[in-house]
């Protein structure tokens, strides 16, 4: 009896941590420096311990979409220690190692997530709140900060706009969440799509922008598949018009963002090296030479660490590249980021990890059943997210991104598998 009361004491302290590390990371990652590793770790730590306790045992056992997706994370992991060897433990490439085993430690947490059982209700709030918090922070900035540029919280502008866009997406995916429990809960997802469109415009990342018709396409086919006949046309027009809206203010600057990269581009083409140190030039220079250093290791890559940053300082001192070019540690796109760095071997390693998390989010999209549907709509939302911000980021290769994929994927897959673990229950009954 003394026993049975220690354990549910200590289950209900940990489901009160969980609960608090998953509504607060998105806010955290953001708008707080670091401030998404230290609840991404704790979380880790907490299913390490799950998995070493014997007792009591796991409610159940992981499902097969939760051993797929444990597999593209080994996978993933297997091609950067492959990447360690080949580079031979250098220290640039040690340093690497914490960042990019960031999918390793999904696995423990998916174990947490079992112990706990976490509700559904966990991603829906705490990806709204996230947005609502970022989109709020960028208002904060553009109103209050001499010399406005670009809204950043407490990271780069890049991955600040990118992940806000995303989090009001995956909110907007949970409209069923929100409407199960009456009408006036819609508005958390509508206020949360609103604010991460605020926060991606105006922090000008020209890559979030690149994603946004293919993640509202996405959207749109999900809400019309769940029976929302209305509801998808006028998610349109709030997009259509507040979109609208913001490019024809100037005081944004979004209008001049995009001219600024068209001229930019057409000065790259004419003269790559002298105009090498633009946004745009920059961008197409290291394209060119991330696809040059892979072909010169095509099988392992340069090698994590700071390869890259020592191969384009030689390029630049042989004069093939423009000097500001020295100081870049990364090609700011996730394909050639990847071959680089890791060759083929490294590319197969992310193409695993994609093609199993793609494989249970596109099964549960495909389901009958509304909860499943949507939240592999939501995974689907995260992938596709990933694969747009990846042309201009290196969106697998450093920390933030990589620990809000790793954060959210897991707890997508542990929902879709306890989603599934429900509708047998009731079948049987």
């Amino acid at each position: 009896m003394f026993l049975q009361t220690v354990q549910n004491k200590s289950s209900r302290v940990l489901g009160a941590a969980v609960v608090i590390i998953f509504l607060a990371f998105p806010v955290l990652i953001l708008l707080v420096s670091s401030g998404g590793s230290a609840p991404f770790h704790v979380a880790a730590l907490m299913g390490l311990v799950c998995l070493s306790i014997r007792r009591p045992r796991l409610p159940r056992k992981p499902g097969a979409d939760e051993r797929l997706a444990c597999l593209g994370y080994a996978a993933f992991t297997v091609a950067v220690l492959i990447s360690l060897v080949e580079t031979g433990f250098a220290r640039g490439a040690v340093r690497e190692l914490d960042v990019l085993l960031r999918p390793l430690w999904a696995i423990p947490i998916l174990y947490l997530l079992i112990r706990v059982r976490t509700a559904p209700a966990l991603l829906w709030f705490g990806v709204s709140a996230g947005a609502v918090a970022v989109g709020s922070s960028a208002l904060y900035e553009y109103f209050t900060v001499d010399n406005f540029f670009r809204a950043d919280g407490s990271t780069s502008a890049i991955h600040f706009g990118n992940t806000g866009l995303l989090m009001g997406f995956i909110s907007a995916v949970g409209i069923p969440f929100f409407r199960q429990m009456g009408k006036p809960w819609l508005v958390i997802p509508v206020l949360a799509l609103v604010f991460g469109l605020l926060a991606s415009l105006l922090s000008g990342s020209r890559g979030g922008w690149v994603a946004l018709p293919a993640l509202a396409v996405l959207l749109l086919w999900h809400l019309r598949r769940v029976g929302y006949r209305r509801v998808p046309w006028i998610a349109a027009a709030i997009l259509v018009v507040g979109v609208g809206v913001f490019l024809t203010l100037p005081q944004v600057g979004v209008t001049d963002r995009v001219e600024i990269a068209v001229t930019e581009y057409n000065q790259y083409t004419e003269k790559p090296i002298e105009h090498g140190d633009t946004s745009v030039g920059v961008r197409l220079a290291l394209w060119s030479a991330a696809w040059d250093m892979f072909l010169e290791n095509p099988i392992f890559g340069g090698g994590i660490g700071y390869s890259f940053n020592g191969y384009l300082q030689e390029q630049v001192d042989m004069g093939y590249y423009h000097p500001s070019l020295a100081h870049q540690t990364m090609p700011h796109n996730v394909l050639l980021d990847t071959l680089a760095l890791q060759g083929l071997v490294g590319l197969a390693g992310l193409l695993m990890i994609w093609s199993a998390l793609g494989i249970v989010f596109l099964k549960a999209a495909a389901e009958q059943g509304t909860e499943l549907r949507t939240l592999g709509a939501a995974g689907l939302m995260l992938l596709v997210a990933y694969m747009h911000f990846g042309m201009t980021d290196s969106v697998m290769g450093y920390g933030p991104p990589l620990v809000f994929f790793s954060f959210y994927s897991v707890l997508l897959v542990y929902l879709i598998a306890e989603s599934r673990v429900k509708m047998t229950t009731q079948g049987a009954l």
